[in-house]
């Protein structure tokens, strides 16, 4: 409208007042310009840069270890030419997750076999294992214990006969546990819905959920935040199994939309195969004769696997049989389902067939050995102080600094979910302290009676507003 009504008087418009009528609309008043970019510290380049002082801490790979139970790290002072106000200031740890101890078992003397952990809610725990007491031809499946506490478990009977024995996981969804089996044994997973695990009846037998191309399965079950189901599954091919345990260096994922619905071999999520020699060899099972490629050298193998989500990371728990050692409980970890994971330690000793979940506040790994289990407080590993300072008039030294305070992550199951856990970040406020141009944060460790685990910090993020 102005263009027109300047065009029919004729008349010319000021250089200023044009400019101001094509300018951009003006941002309302009071809204906030985007915030600075943060301050990150995650690489091995951006730990050296941002390293001062350090007591007892190593760095390597991209992490800040703690090489003692007492150690400290003060960053070097960060300055940017104009003024910034603190936001929050999150670490991060290695996903590594070396923190278990050993606890005696969590069961009852009367549970065998591998057992089955479902966690469906604080205060509602199932385990399901065989029962030394009965093992006829009638009543040699796993039978469901229940707890409150994870101390006293009440015997509720039966959830399968003796053809489905072979029970290896399951989920729990609206009201109706997914209970896992082969049939036969170490193939072709099957399933059972049942609603009522106090009734010692086997529920309805849904049939074959996964026409397993390989041999092994021994599956581990974990449902996501959409609803799809991902089984965790042995591949025998590279190996022969006998003389490792049952176990594999090969292991992929299935997926199904519901649980029900056939599953679907999605990727390999472990391939810790060694070089193939293009022989072939032959072992027996029980259920057959089983053809295996040949690999050399030898190779470690991994199986029985149970999962858990933490955030949005992703931790795999299996048997671990290296090559001229003890078997024992391996772990893996991955930022997404559809990449392979990584190896990322192991703990324990003895044949473990692991199960894994979370109840009254901490980690619990369930083993079939019969005198000890694991518990663990998380990934994250405690006794980290922390506090932050701001350098306000650019001298070169801080000015302000927060009272140290104790950082660490906090985990609780996600409602409606038995193998999913929501995590809260280890992060201080910043808020309270003044706007500055040199920026600084230190953390120090104390050691905890009974701990061997030490933290490794992997990232710090210091936001600004």
């Amino acid at each position: 409208m102005l263009r027109l009504a300047a065009a029919a008087l004729a008349l010319p418009i000021p250089a200023t007042l044009l400019a101001a009528a094509l300018a951009p609309a003006a941002e309302p008043a009071g809204k906030p310009a985007d915030a600075p970019a943060a301050w990150v510290v995650d690489s091995p380049e951006q730990w050296e840069r941002a390293a001062g002082e350090a007591t007892a801490v190593t760095l390597a790979d991209g992490l800040a270890t703690s090489a003692a139970p007492e150690s400290r790290f003060s960053s070097a002072l960060k300055t940017y030419e104009s003024p910034r106000k603190p936001g929050t200031l999150t670490f991060t740890q290695s996903p590594a997750w070396d923190d278990w101890r050993e606890v005696p078992n969590v069961g009852t003397p009367e549970m065998a076999d591998a057992p089955v952990f479902v966690p469906v809610q604080p205060g509602d725990y199932w385990l399901l294992a065989r029962h030394k007491d009965f093992n006829g031809p009638d009543d040699g499946g796993y039978h469901a214990w229940h707890s409150e506490d994870m101390k006293t478990w009440t015997h509720h009977g039966p959830v399968c006969g003796k053809r489905e024995r072979w029970v290896t996981t399951a989920e729990y969804v609206d009201g109706a546990f997914y209970i896992y089996y082969d049939f036969p044994n170490d193939e072709d997973p099957h399933l059972i819905v049942d609603r009522d695990l106090r009734d010692g009846k086997m529920g309805e037998d849904r049939g074959m959920a996964f026409n397993d191309p390989s041999h092994g399965s021994d599956a581990g079950v974990l449902r996501e935040e959409d609803g799809t189901f991902h089984l965790f599954y042995e591949n025998w091919d590279p190996i022969n199994a006998k003389a490792h345990s049952w176990d594999s260096p090969l292991a992929g994922r299935a997926v199904s939309p519901d649980g029900v619905q056939p599953f679907e071999h999605a990727n390999v999520v472990v391939d810790e195969r060694t070089n193939p020699t293009g022989k072939t060899g032959k072992y027996r099972h029980p259920h057959g004769t089983y053809q295996y490629e040949i690999h050399e050298p030898e190779q470690n193998a991994y199986g029985d696997w149970t999962a858990i989500k933490i955030g949005d990371r992703y931790y795999l728990f299996c048997d671990f049989d290296p090559v001229g050692e003890h078997i024992r409980v391996g772990r893996w970890t991955s930022d997404a389902l559809d990449k392979k994971f990584d190896f990322c330690g192991s703990f324990g000793d003895g044949h473990p067939d692991p199960t894994v979940g979370f109840a009254e506040g901490q980690f619990y790994l369930i083993q079939q050995r019969a005198d000890v289990d694991f518990v663990s407080p998380g990934p994250w590993v405690g006794g980290v102080q922390a506090r932050a300072g701001v350098d306000v008039d650019g001298d070169g030294a801080v000015d302000q600094w927060t009272d140290w305070q104790e950082v660490r992550e906090t985990y609780r199951q996600k409602p409606g979910f038995v193998r999913l856990i929501e995590k809260t970040p280890a992060t201080l406020d910043l808020t309270a302290l003044p706007a500055g141009v040199g920026f600084q944060f230190e953390y120090r460790t104390a050691g905890e009676a009974g701990r061997t685990a030490r933290p490794a910090m992997d990232r710090v993020e210091w936001t600004f507003e």
